[in-house]
């Protein structure tokens, strides 16, 4: 994370998170999902795509990235994500935690006042598990950057109520109980 990407007061802003799991991360995925969308009524996401584990011993992992608007602090979602995470069964106090497998892993990337549609090059994660999937994000929700964007897997579809998730980016909004495509 840039140290410039995040403000230490409160603003409404529009935050970049990554979201994996390699621990039956077709049932973690949409939980975490619906659990961003608790926060705020429209997510936008990214498809969703297998890769290999990286610092961390175990099976593949699901990994997508999220774009959410909120009234919050940086560390005030960095607090949830970490809650989040532990309420799906992540022990962050374990030894070892870092390289162990995962139900949840939610990490804020980066965040931006709403509204600003230039995305800084130098905000953008390096992560093959990351990148491609926020490039491709950033440009389905109409903002830019200059950062050049590889090539991308397939992919991979996922259930989450009425809608099927990850195979392209899109946008979910929640009207309380229900979910749809914007």
């Amino acid at each position: 994370m840039t140290d410039h990407s995040f403000f230490p007061y409160t603003t409404y802003m529009r935050y970049f998170l990554g979201l994996g799991s390699n621990i039956a991360p077709h049932v973690h995925l949409p939980r975490m999902v619906q659990a961003l969308l608790e926060l705020a009524p429209t997510l936008h996401l990214g498809r969703v795509v297998e890769t290999a584990p990286v610092g961390v011993i175990g099976d593949p992992f699901l990994n997508t990235v999220a774009c959410i608007d909120l009234d919050l602090s940086a560390l005030q979602l960095k607090q949830i994500c970490n809650a989040l995470e532990t309420a799906f069964g992540r022990d962050r106090g374990a030894p070892g935690s870092k390289t162990k497998s995962r139900t949840a892993d939610l990490d804020p990337l980066f965040g931006l006042a709403v509204g600003v549609l230039e995305v800084p090059a130098d905000l953008l994660p390096h992560e093959p598990y990351t990148r491609p999937m926020l490039l491709e994000l950033i440009a389905a929700i109409g903002m830019h950057t200059d950062a050049e964007q590889p090539d991308l897997a397939p992919g991979v579809s996922l259930p989450f109520h009425d809608l099927v998730i990850g195979a392209v980016p899109l946008t979910i909004v929640r009207e309380g109980s229900r979910y749809h495509k914007a």
